[in-house]
């Protein structure tokens, strides 16, 4: 029979998380190691891990380290460094380790950082499944699933996933022992933790956690009252303030993406605009999940990058179903199957989880695949016979999502069979893979179980192959959907040795300024590489960037989602951004030497860019146009103005006019008047001009760090001075001392009302909320200090518990 009620942990022995780091670190270490030595200790993979998350550990590193933790120049046309990045890296003490090695390490760091990080994630489930489970073997068996779930295999692809999923398990075990054993303080320290990690993440937490803590109090030996109800939004509070150093300056400037902004209508709301999005969901946890950007078995072009995976090693879903099927009343477990199965099928539920956004996300689904594991390891101690119960149904799911690949299709105007699959390799993987494990368990289940073995520690044993199987399997897949490592490595990492920047900025003060910046431009598929080459670009693959650069782009008509990449048409917007160089890539042939490499003079379609010279792979164009940092206006447009013209002519506008909206040109119409295009302004004569009228009014002295900025100009009249440089309500400026509003123009961009003659003009860099996120942290900790300290000294409850603790100890001795 089966007990209804989950106990905590029982008994003396040794418990299994040294083993259990071992192996998992072990684990995703066979999976890296084959490209790590093919790629002299680096490991690659494909899509954002090859594109973002090298660069950004790389980048933010060396911020870290030469304490730059205002302004970042060298993302996008700049951002703060701290809502920027903490998305991705800022918050996670893995990051933290990185900045006790060199600058450039992480490139090497990275396998090893996410071997640690799946170590870690392993225990940490352990912790939590071990307070449920007696048998150790058991328990280790659900934290291995956990850490090499399928969603944690497909979330390889990005890195910083794994930062939140190794710690997550300790939020649920602080929960648990603050309800169940009046243990305080750990919630609040899991819950700051959680937030400070991951903004992003610490939303669907904090939702499962709040569903979690329903479902708990279905079952009847979960002592809730309401001093511990209160004890839990204190400590939540407590571990909120603390985390806001990081999580208040991050939150105030993502609220204002537009991506966050975007809401469901209509038929959205409860059905998913893809056929074959509920099949998905369903198929993502009884085979080997699809890849990032490789949807595989069901051919639908949706949800690429959602990270709808779920599949657990060697089980799949047979202890789920077992448990179920064996439980004679439903407990607050098999609940918790029906409560996010629903809400995975219902987009407006499964939006809950990134606070109701229209974008369709999986990525929470690690939260219930931690249940689903304690789940397994549950039936695995009460009675592992009773895997019979849920083996015939997962078989049968698996082999039926498989059997989806060999359906007909057309190929032209003739049917074909078994290509339905979009990927050839990747279903063959995920046949072999998922027939083996299902014919593994089939052999445990039914074989093993009979012989004179001890059957949990067979199964640990065949859990961790099973888990190295699955992992390898699909990361060695995902390591050939690379291309050109070795071009990467050469041009893109180890690219800065092969640049003289002595010799660019050299050609760069040939114009007189006395100038420590300027921008550079890249052609197509080298996204980011610049971060490792230490020169700020326009061209930038980052989804977390100031929002002011986002809503600048799309009002003048270019695409800015998760990337700035500007076609070579609008000429115009590489000068008003102060681009210095274009950097085209050679051919491939040329690059490799099967061909002489060639220097056309002019790139096609970037009017005004000149050949000047070949490094790194590149042949580098000087823009004649070019624009120094900071260069006054004599003319203004409207809204109206703007969108009235085409996306080309609006680019080529922004030459000659400011944007600005009827206030600011009532306030300054002493310093800029209105102008009315005609015709023969867009022709590239009047853009040259508009050029170097630009530049013979701009800062003739530039100077920039990560607190901001100092320009020097002269003006033979009271003008507004433009920076592109994305606007926040963190900038602040003085202009000869005197401290002057800064003026959001062009849709996001910043200028200043400066007077004539020769004037300095400072910008300060603060984050908005950065004061007051350190004083809430401050607050954070010592309020959990006094709370811990109340408790402990004068809570009259608690005291009296600790005295009959001491007494009974006493009679034991």
């Amino acid at each position: 029979m089966f007990k209804s009620k989950l106990s905590p942990p029982e008994g003396k022995g040794k418990e299994r998380y040294l083993l259990l780091f071992i192996v998992a670190f072990v684990g995703m270490m066979i999976a890296f190691l084959p490209n790590m030595i093919n790629n002299k200790g680096i490991f690659m993979y494909y899509g954002d891990f090859n594109s973002q998350q090298l660069m950004f550990y790389k980048h933010a590193q060396q911020m870290v380290k030469e304490g730059n933790f205002g302004w970042d120049w060298g993302t996008d046309l700049g951002s703060g460094f701290v809502g920027t990045y903490s998305f991705y890296l800022l918050g996670s003490p893995f990051f933290w380790l990185t900045t006790l090695f060199p600058v450039g390490s992480t490139v090497y760091l990275m396998p090893w950082l996410l071997a640690i990080k799946t170590g870690v994630a392993a225990m940490c489930a352990y912790a939590y499944i071990r307070r449920f489970i007696t048998n150790r073997d058991c328990a280790a068996i659900g934290g291995l699933l956990y850490a090499f779930s399928g969603f944690q295999t497909y979330n390889i692809f990005f890195n910083h996933f794994h930062d939140a999923t190794a710690f997550f398990p300790l939020l649920l075990l602080a929960f648990e022992l603050l309800v169940q054993e009046k243990k305080r303080g750990a919630f609040a320290i899991a819950v700051a933790i959680t937030a400070t990690i991951s903004y992003f993440f610490f939303v669907s937490a904090v939702v499962f956690t709040v569903i979690y803590f329903f479902l708990r109090c279905i079952d009847k030996d979960f002592e809730i009252d309401v001093k511990k109800f209160v004890s839990l939004g204190i400590e939540a509070v407590i571990g909120l303030a603390m985390s806001c150093i990081i999580l208040l300056p991050s939150v105030l400037m993502v609220m204002n993406n537009y991506r966050v902004n975007e809401r469901m209508v209509g038929l959205d709301y409860i059905l998913y605009n893809d056929k074959a999005r509920v099949a998905r969901i369903f198929q993502a946890f009884f085979t080997l999940s699809d890849m990032p950007a490789r949807v595989n078995i069901f051919d639908v072009d949706s949800a690429r990058w959602a990270s709808l995976a779920g599949y657990l090693p060697l089980f799949s879903m047979c202890g789920v179903i077992a448990y179920m099927r064996t439980r004679k009343k439903r407990d607050w477990l098999s609940w918790s199957v029906i409560v996010f199965v629903i809400m995975a099928c219902v987009p407006f539920l499964n939006s809950a989880f990134t606070l109701f956004n229209a974008s369709y996300y999986a990525r929470w689904y690690y939260h219930p695949i931690l249940l689903f594991a304690l789940m397994t390891a549950k039936v695995l101690e009460e009675d592992h016979t009773q895997l019979k119960k849920g083996f015939i149904p997962t078989a049968a799911a698996g082999i039926g999502f498989l059997a989806v690949g060999l359906l007909p299709k057309y190929e032209g105007e003739d049917i074909v069979y078994g290509k339905l699959a979009q990927y050839p390799e990747l279903y063959y993987i995920q046949v072999g893979v998922t027939l083996a494990m299902i014919i593994a368990l089939g052999v445990l289940i039914y074989f093993i179980a009979k012989k004179k073995l001890d059957f949990h520690k067979t199964a640990l044993v065949m859990t961790m192959i099973s888990c190295i199987v699955c992992n390898t399997s699909e990361v060695w897949y995902g390591v050939k959907q690379g291309s050109d490592n070795a071009n990467y490595i050469e041009h893109g990492i180890n690219g800065g040795k092969n640049i003289d920047a002595a010799a660019l900025d050299a050609a760069f003060s040939y114009g007189g300024e006395d100038s420590d910046f300027y921008r550079i431009d890249v052609s197509d598929s080298i996204d980011n590489w610049v971060m490792f080459w230490d020169m700020p670009c326009m061209r930038c693959f980052h989804s977390c960037v100031d929002p002011s650069i986002m809503d600048f782009y799309a009002e003048i008509g270019q695409q800015r989602d998760v990337a700035t990449r500007i076609d070579t048409d609008y000429y115009a917007l590489r000068s008003l951004n102060s681009v210095r160089y274009y950097f085209n890539e050679l051919p491939e042939k040329q690059r490799k030497g099967e061909e002489e490499v060639t220097h056309p003079e002019l790139v096609p379609k970037l009017q005004g860019f000149t050949y000047l010279d070949t490094m790194n792979g590149f042949n580098i164009y000087e823009n004649n146009n070019y624009i120094p940092m900071g260069f006054a206006f004599d003319y203004y447009v409207t809204d109206n103005d703007i969108k009235n013209e085409s996306e080309l002519n609006r680019s080529l506008m922004l030459e000659k006019a400011l944007v600005i909206n009827d206030n600011q040109a009532a306030t300054y119409s002493d310093y800029i008047r209105y102008y009315s295009f005609l015709d023969e302004d867009f022709s590239y004569d009047a853009y040259v001009q508009n050029c170097a009228d630009r530049k013979a009014e701009s800062c003739y002295y530039f100077r920039h760090d990560t607190n901001g900025f100092t320009g020097r100009i002269n003006l033979s009249s009271p003008k507004l001075v433009y920076f592109s440089v994305p606007y926040e309500k963190g900038w602040s400026a003085t202009v000869n001392g005197v401290e002057t509003k800064v003026e959001k123009v062009n849709y996001g961009m910043m200028a200043v009302p400066v007077p004539a003659g020769d004037c300095e003009i400072k910008f300060t860099y603060s984050a908005e909320g950065q004061t007051k996120g350190i004083a809430l942290t401050v607050i954070g900790f010592v309020g959990l200090a006094v709370y811990l300290a109340y408790y402990k000294f004068f809570d009259k409850e608690t005291k009296e518990e600790n005295k009959k603790k001491n007494a009974e100890s006493r009679k034991e001795v």
